[in-house]
């Protein structure tokens, strides 16, 4: 009897995490091909081996079998990650600057109620995962709030403790345009009492 035929919530648990799985389980056929990241996906977080960036929900992704391992490898297929040669790079049109230019329209049109600047991350910027590289275990490699790894051209609050005079390079993502708005669900005051890098307790601004 498997978890999800078992009685009572403990079935009804089970059935819901099997039925969240993507891609969906199929006996004797390959776990081969294109997928979309979703909450229940198990890579969902991780990170791929080619481009150093964790999955992230809504991400495309090619799983792949590998002999002898039970866990098949799993990269992305967005083509401004360059992970999949078969994805190719994005179409000129599709080349980001309309959409960066969006994002930064609509970053300055919404400005956090606390008034802490905004930067946006280049492609040549430190906190970025270059390819076959880890994000290892330096917090600031990663957003503070959502634990994912920053890509190139997103909008981010720099030193939370000290937005303004910036300390370290520590960050959390801030960019309405791309639908992450983590500063505003951290800390939608922007006050801050104890510093997540040091541990340090903070003055009252």
């Amino acid at each position: 009897m498997s978890e999800a035929d078992e009685p009572g919530a403990l079935g009804e648990f089970a059935a819901g995490v099997a039925a969240g799985l993507d891609p969906q389980p199929q006996a004797g056929a390959s776990r081969t091909g294109p997928a979309v990241t979703n909450i229940g996906s198990r890579w969902n977080h991780t990170t791929c081996s080619v481009c150093g960036q964790t999955f992230r929900r809504e991400d495309a992704v090619r799983i792949t079998e590998q002999d002898g391992i039970a866990a098949p490898a799993v990269t992305h297929r967005d083509p401004a990650l360059r992970c999949d040669p078969d994805v190719g790079a994005p179409p000129a049109e599709q080349s980001g600057d309309d959409v960066a230019d969006f994002a930064a329209g609509l970053a300055a049109a919404w400005r956090p109620l606390d008034g802490a600047p905004i930067s946006r991350l280049s492609p040549r910027d430190w906190r970025i995962p270059r390819p076959g590289g880890r994000p290892g275990s330096d917090r600031r490699r990663r957003c503070l709030y959502c634990g994912h790894t920053f890509r190139a051209e997103e909008h981010v609050v720099v030193c939370p403790c000290s937005p303004h005079e910036p300390k370290c390079g520590a960050a959390v993502h801030r960019d309405p345009g791309a639908g992450l708005v983590c500063w505003e669900k951290w800390r939608p005051d922007g006050e801050l009492a104890i510093c997540p890098i040091t541990l340090t307790r903070l003055d009252p601004r």
